[in-house]
């Protein structure tokens, strides 16, 4: 097995670029759950809605959680030898990661804290907590790519 193959296959040093890829896939798919449900249930309501119906907030947020995804990759190509970028560039990346986690933990949180109107009627759902547990996962990873930096 060549070199540059072994390199490929070769774990990184840390775990923090799966984790960011990870956080992000986590948030973009919690999108698509359910965010909200209503406490009147059926006939008068559907019983659940799904983050990306019931706020823009949270179509941003899959956005974030896609740049998430992407830049850990990146990193982890990075730290396995499959992709050589600049020193700037690859701590750029890892700066990408913290900024587009706390971006989707500042909407996510929003609409964590702020339900929809009328919120009177609504319960969150395990959606809404999964995509903060992944922003949150995010600016941990993000945290950890900028401190383990050469």
């Amino acid at each position: 097995m060549s070199a540059r193959r072994q390199a490929l296959l070769r774990p990184p040093r840390g775990g923090a670029p799966y984790i960011g890829m990870l956080s992000g896939v986590l948030i973009v798919v919690a999108a698509f759950l359910p965010w909200y449900a209503t406490n009147l249930g059926p006939p008068f309501a559907p019983e659940s809605v799904a983050g990306w119906e019931a706020s823009n907030l949270a179509k941003a947020s899959v956005f974030m959680g896609a740049i998430v995804a992407v830049a850990s990759a990146a990193a982890a190509l990075e730290a396995s030898g499959g992709l050589r970028l600049d020193p700037s560039f690859g701590d750029a990346v890892a700066w990408v990661v913290i900024g587009a986690s706390v971006i989707a933990a500042i909407l996510v949180g929003y609409r964590l804290l702020v339900l929809p109107e009328p919120s009177e009627f609504l319960s969150r759902e395990i959606g809404v907590y999964l995509a903060a547990a992944g922003a949150v996962g995010g600016i941990l990873s993000g945290l950890a790519l900028v401190a383990t930096r050469d």
